[in-house]
């Protein structure tokens, strides 16, 4: 608690609730009694909002199909990777009404794109059929090289750039995160071990909790991973410096957690509850804070409605303005979310 600033330790000592320490491991899972949950529920109502449609220039469900993750570039700029046309697009939004959009990398080598993160003039995305992270020039599209193998990666899908300038990459068939020289493709080893292994708690030779189905990463302000899991229904939070495990949690809120990525502004962790159509905030200590954007809390066990902003949402990113992107799957639909009653926009194919 120490290492927080003070302004983060005010504001989630509100949102405080007990936690469960494993006595065995030292592992800390926050819980909720009923009462609390409830008392979370009804206060969580989408605080994000959106609101009137635009559209992408010319591009169709040929261009941009079911976008698995986004990543803001600044300057008006996004790339969209489109995990079964197999490509990456790029969208520049116009004012106020249009974006356009260009096939910015494609190519035989990438199979499947899913994470993304730019580091010095370079886009880096994940290819999650044949096991590579491919760097590309983030100006022209150009490849410039190949990062991993079947030996190091599989079915990668989570890509961040760490504060220490290491490349760190989630594999979905993995229970560690792979880690890697962005600029030679060295691979530097394992980080943040678990699925039952005894690797981060060595001294105790005690089995860890399970990190399955690995989605994607963020670090947070104070430099630690904080890890969605898909299968395991739980966000995992490694220490930055040694890999070891400090908690885990969002179990009972998220519902199919796939995409993950830290406000800069605040420190909170959004996740996107790919089942049950809403994006979750908590704090860097994993307690619930609230409904970002989506379907309010009471809903998330009901059918998505087709008219929603997001639906089944995978990608997110913050904006330098604090709004908030989101990718929804199964609609095409990339939405700007903003944190107060300003207009929001939805980028939506329409053939």
């Amino acid at each position: 608690m120490s290492r927080l600033p003070f302004h983060l330790l005010f504001f989630m000592g509100l949102a405080a609730g007990p936690v469960v320490v494993d006595p065995a491991t030292g592992i800390v899972t926050p819980d909720f009694l009923a009462s609390e949950q409830l008392f979370y529920e009804q206060l969580a109502k989408p605080h994000f909002s959106s609101q009137q449609m635009e559209y992408i220039d010319g591009a169709s469900s040929t261009v941009l199909r079911n976008p698995y993750s986004i990543l803001h570039s600044g300057l008006d700029e996004l790339f969209v990777a489109s995990f079964t046309l197999n490509h990456v697009v790029r969208l520049r939004w116009m004012t106020g009404k249009r974006a356009q959009y260009k096939v910015f990398a494609s190519g035989k080598e990438l199979d499947g794109p899913v994470g993304m993160a730019l580091h010095r003039g370079a886009l880096f995305i994940a290819s999650f059929t044949n096991d590579l992270v491919l760097r590309v020039n983030a100006t022209s599209g150009e490849l410039l090289g190949r990062i991993g193998s079947d030996e190091t990666l599989d079915c990668p899908e989570g890509i961040a750039i760490g504060p220490d300038g290491v490349l760190y990459v989630a594999s979905f068939l993995l229970p560690h995160l792979s880690m890697f020289d962005p600029e030679s493709g060295a691979y530097l080893g394992k980080f943040g071990a678990s699925a039952g292994t005894s690797v981060a708690f060595a001294s105790t030779k005690t089995p860890g909790p399970s990190l399955r189905g690995a989605e994607d990463l963020t670090f947070d302000l104070l430099g630690d991973v904080h890890v969605t899991a898909y299968y395991s229904n739980a966000i995992f939070k490694f220490n930055g410096t040694n890999g070891q495990i400090v908690s885990s949690y969002g179990k009972g809120f998220v519902n199919g957690p796939v995409g993950i990525t830290c406000d800069r502004a605040s420190g909170h962790i959004f996740v996107s509850s790919y089942k049950d159509h809403k994006v979750l905030r908590f704090s860097p200590l994993g307690q619930f804070i609230g409904v970002a954007a989506g379907a309010p809390m009471e809903q998330q066990r009901k059918l998505g409605d087709p008219n929603a902003p997001i639906r089944n949402p995978s990608g997110l990113a913050f904006a330098e303005d604090g709004t908030l992107w989101v990718a929804s799957y199964p609609t095409g639909a990339i939405t700007r979310f903003n944190n107060s009653a300003a207009t929001g926009r939805t980028w939506r194919v329409v053939d």
